[in-house]
């Protein structure tokens, strides 16, 4: 009898791995494929997927019940990375079978992330199957299990709320100024500064459609460089006082010892706008609009503080959310493990050999009494010599996922999953 094919899983990630030592375990896209073939090459896995961010890395295969593959694998990345296995040992964590396949559940739904319910990470899994996928290294379990993985997110992003309430301080800032205009790509934005933060609400605009978006920074060259790649407008830093006239939103971002936009200023550009609202978003240290802009009639002002309050209730509307997503993995994962459950090789056999036997019975009854009899010995002798060879072969395979493929294709093949 040939041993029983299982999922493993062996990680690194910010729940137990310190960031120096993840930083020395990360794989490259190319360093990705390169650690895939070589894991099957050295036959420790039969199928497997890597999946490598910022804050995780995890290796998925598919080994037979009873080897050592764990440590095997933990042996080859010790090697590549020069690292104590030790050490990589206590860092790490391991999971098999169904703890495994749950694991991943919750990665692409945003469960196991840092910040609660992100959406980047099912954009990482699908680069990862991706990726395995290119390089050979999947066949039927770790496709269908990361092709399940996927849906359930999905799932949990369309049934729940967990993704909505931004968490980052920039896209509460975005949302905000969504609020007070509506759709922002008729309004002129004015960005002041072009270092990180400037950056991300500029490419946050751009992804938005905004049109008409405006750079500003002390160092003009730097403002050039940023409004080119977000095809926006850089303005001169003496200019600010005048732009705010055309500003609908004014994102503070510089690291300007004092208040860039004064109240003067602001009462000045509203009397051109003839009281339309205007939105200042201040995410500076020390704050670039000044405390008194928030007394003029029709601004919006929000800083820091006001921002790190909508996150913290961000977080506790995304927190109420988990038991409904954890009900939808569950649903999804039970259905998974039913299907992985039954490429076992013995019931395939059995189904196999009813749907044969059902297919011999409905064609004799077609035919008249007495050559029902006359003909079944002939059709019970067809049926086991067609039968014969693909149960033996099925049987005997000692490729863990050679096999569970094999028998996928005869269930498909055969229909042996459709209820009668």
């Amino acid at each position: 009898m040939t041993a029983e094919a299982r999922l493993l899983l062996l990680g690194w990630n910010f729940r137990v791995a310190e960031t120096s030592l993840r930083d020395r375990i990360a794989f490259s896209a190319d360093e990705v494929s390169e650690a895939l073939r070589s894991l099957l090459g050295k036959g420790i896995v039969s199928e497997g997927v890597i999946v490598s961010t910022c804050h995780r890395s995890e290796i998925y295969g598919l080994f037979e019940e009873g080897d050592d593959a764990g440590d095997r694998v933990m042996r080859y990345v010790s090697e590549w990375r020069g690292l104590e296995p030790a050490a990589l040992l206590r860092a790490g964590f391991q999971r098999e079978g169904a703890e495994a396949a749950r694991h991943l559940f919750r990665v692409a739904s945003g469960l196991d992330s840092m910040a609660l319910g992100e959406s980047e990470v099912l954009g990482q899994v699908r680069q990862a199957l991706r990726i395995a996928r290119e390089t050979g290294a999947t066949r039927a379990v770790l496709h269908r299990l990361f092709e399940w993985a996927l849906a359930a997110g999905k799932r949990v992003r369309t049934e729940t709320e967990i993704g909505r309430h931004p968490l980052s301080l920039v896209s509460i800032g975005f949302e905000l100024a969504t609020k007070v205009f509506g759709n922002l790509a008729k309004r002129t934005v004015l960005v002041l500064g072009a270092g990180d933060t400037g950056t991300l609400f500029a490419r946050q605009a751009l992804d938005a459609g905004v049109r008409d978006l405006r750079i500003a920074n002390r160092t003009s060259s730097t403002a050039a460089a940023l409004a080119a790649r977000v095809s926006g407008l850089a303005v001169a830093w003496e200019d600010v006082p005048r732009e705010l006239a055309a500003a609908d939103v004014v994102v503070g971002t510089t690291a300007s010892p004092r208040p860039v936009v004064r109240r003067d200023d602001v009462e000045h550009a509203m009397r051109q706008r003839r009281g339309r609202p205007m939105f200042f978003l201040d995410l500076a240290v020390p704050a670039d609009v000044e405390p008194a802009v928030r007394d003029v009639y029709n601004t919006f002002v929000y800083g820091l503080n006001d921002l790190e309050g909508v996150a913290e209730e961000n977080r506790r509307r995304r927190a109420r959310e988990v038991p409904r997503a954890e009900a939808i993995l569950e649903e999804e994962l039970s259905r998974f493990l039913a299907w992985m459950g039954s490429l076992s090789v013995v019931p395939t056999v059995a189904d196999l050999r009813r749907r044969v036997d059902h297919l011999r019975d409905e064609e004799l009854s077609r035919l008249p009494g007495p050559d029902r009899e006359r003909f079944r010995t002939f059709a019970d002798s067809l049926a086991a010599r067609l039968l014969h060879e693909p149960m033996r072969r099925l049987k005997s395979e000692a490729d863990a996922g050679r096999r569970l493929d094999r028998v996928e294709a005869v269930r498909h093949l055969f229909d042996l999953d459709r209820e009668e």
